[in-house]
C-alpha cells in the first residue's frame, strides 16, 4: 500500500520520460486538488472507470503502476543453447533417413527437455546448413503410366 502527498506525485511527473505515466500522475494529482472526477475525465479524454483503475494500481504498486506496458513478450527472445543444435545435427547425420520438424522437436524435448517452436528448429537447421526437401507433387487427376514413363525418359508417341 503506497501513500503519496501531492508534491511528491508532482515530482515524480516532472521527472517521468513516459507520456502515459505523466497522463495518469496529472489526472491523480488533479483529483487530489480537489477537481470533481468528471471534470477531470473531461478535460483529459479519459473515462471515469480510467481514473478509477489509475488510483487503485496507485494506491496498490505505487508511481511504476502507472508507467506504460509497452506490449511484447516479456521474457524477451529465448536464446537456445548452441549445443541442441550441434548435437541435432550430429544425430540427423549419424542415423541419416528423413527427420521432420516434429520429429526433431520431439527429438528435443526427451533429449533436452526444451519445447521448442517449429519456425525456430527451422531456423537453426539452416544455420548448419542443412535444408528442406519435400516430396514431389502428384497431381491427383494425373495418369499414373505417363508420370513413370516421364521418370524413365520414355514418351509415348500418343502422348506428344
Amino acid at each position: 500500500m503506497y501513500t503519496y502527498t501531492i508534491d511528491d506525485l508532482i515530482e515524480v511527473k516532472n521527472r517521468s520520460h513516459d507520456e502515459g505515466q505523466k497522463l495518469r500522475l496529472r489526472a491523480i494529482i488533479n483529483i487530489r486538488k480537489g477537481k470533481k472526477i468528471q471534470q477531470v475525465a473531461e478535460d483529459l479524454l479519459v473515462s471515469r472507470r480510467s481514473l478509477a483503475t489509475w488510483q487503485q494500481r496507485l494506491h496498490k504498486k505505487g508511481t511504476d503502476g502507472l508507467l506504460s506496458n509497452k506490449g511484447g513478450r516479456p521474457e524477451g527472445n529465448p536464446k537456445w543453447s548452441a549445443n541442441i543444435w550441434e548435437a541435432l545435427g550430429k544425430e540427423i547425420k549419424t542415423t541419416g533417413g528423413y527427420w521432420s520438424i516434429p520429429k526433431m522437436q520431439d527429438w528435443i524435448l526427451n533429449i533436452y527437455q526444451e519445447k521448442i517452436p517449429e519456425q525456430t528448429v527451422w531456423y537453426h537447421l539452416d544455420k548448419l546448413g542443412f535444408s528442406y526437401k519435400s516430396a514431389r507433387p502428384h497431381p491427383y487427376k494425373g495418369d499414373k503410366e505417363r508420370q513413370e514413363s516421364f521418370k524413365k525418359g520414355v514418351l509415348k508417341k500418343s502422348w506428344i
